[in-house]
């Protein structure tokens, strides 16, 4: 099943600000999909899950506040595939990404370069203008207190992708 580990963040009006003045060919990320990725895994046998499981476990930390901040694209602003919110004091986010990451690849997962923990809100289908997004450039998307941490199920359709709870780790 194709997995991915990673941080929920509530949907809110700002976000969907955001979202309302991207143009061009592109797809918004639902509300109810809203997250930061800690680690992408790509396709995992259900036996796997539960050593996953455990080494998420090991490398949970209290939970914290970070705050949305700034707009980026992905690659690059001159060539949009994604539109992301950036996280300001995102330094637990980072600390359990790299242990997450560590542990993984004595289990075969590819190392992560260069993470960047960000919000993915909408994702470029052809040419995105960044006319009407430039006065989000360095705006607040507010504040969010992270408190779990879960592993998904993504399921991809001709609609988008379903996201399904394998398992929601405590912080």
């Amino acid at each position: 099943m194709r997995t991915f580990i990673a941080v929920e963040i509530p949907f809110n009006e700002r976000i969907g600000d955001l979202q309302r003045s991207i143009t061009g060919r592109h797809k918004a990320v639902e509300r109810e999909n809203m997250h930061i990725t800690l680690k992408f895994l790509g396709e995992v046998s259900e036996k796997k899950i539960e050593e996953i499981k455990k080494v998420v476990e090991n490398c949970k930390v209290s939970p914290f506040k970070i705050k949305l901040h700034g707009v980026g694209f992905f690659p690059s602003e001159k060539y949009i595939k994604v539109v992301w919110i950036g996280v300001k004091n995102g330094e637990e986010i980072v600390g359990m990404m790299k242990c997450i990451d560590q542990h993984l690849q004595s289990m075969g997962f590819k190392r992560e370069r260069n993470y960047v923990p960000h919000l993915t809100v909408a994702r470029a289908k052809g040419k995105i203008s960044i006319e009407n997004i430039e006065k989000f450039i360095n705006s607040e998307f507010g504040e969010v207190e992270i408190k779990e941490i879960k592993i998904k199920k993504s399921t991809l359709t001709d609609k988008g992708p379903i996201y399904e709870d394998l398992f929601v780790i405590q912080l």
